[in-house]
């Protein structure tokens, strides 16, 4: 009867059990990839970012390093590339223009978005009508509310 049971024992510890969970869950990888528009509608109305503006952009590249593109016009985007979680995906957007082409008045902003697996998983919509007055006194009183900026965390 004592032999028995040993062997039963030994047969239940012994089997080995079937574990489906990942030995390390932040070793998932996926595709990233940013992109800036320069379209939006509120309240029925279609707003385009002013042609005038270029914008120095700097985002989270693979392996967690700022990867800069200057002078981009928009709309733009960015290749996608492989990225391991965990992961922070930031996209900053700075203006770049010339204060005598801008107009009167006109649209600035970006919608800026940060994709996962191919979808849109954060976005920013910022786009407004501004008039030249208030956009350079923004942008000599404080030029941190022109830039154009999103982030989230894999």
């Amino acid at each position: 009867m004592l032999a028995t049971l040993l062997i039963g024992g030994l047969m239940l510890t012994g089997c080995k059990k079937d574990d489906n969970t990942p030995s390390d869950p932040t070793s998932k990888t996926f595709e990233v990839s940013y992109a800036l528009g320069n379209t939006t509608t509120t309240e029925g109305v279609v707003l385009t970012t002013f042609e005038g503006f270029k914008f120095d952009v700097t985002y989270t590249g693979a392996n967690g390093n700022s990867v800069e593109v200057k002078g981009v016009s928009l709309p733009w985007k960015c290749d996608a590339f492989e990225a391991k979680a965990p992961f922070k995906a930031k996209i900053e957007a700075k203006p770049v223009y010339n204060e005598a082409d801008l107009p009167d008045e006109f649209a600035y902003g970006a919608v800026a978005s940060i994709f996962k697996d191919g979808k849109e998983i954060k976005k920013y919509d910022d786009i407004s009508r501004r008039t030249k007055i208030k956009f350079l006194q923004s942008a000599q009183n404080n030029p941190e509310t022109l830039v154009i900026k999103t982030d989230c965390d894999f």
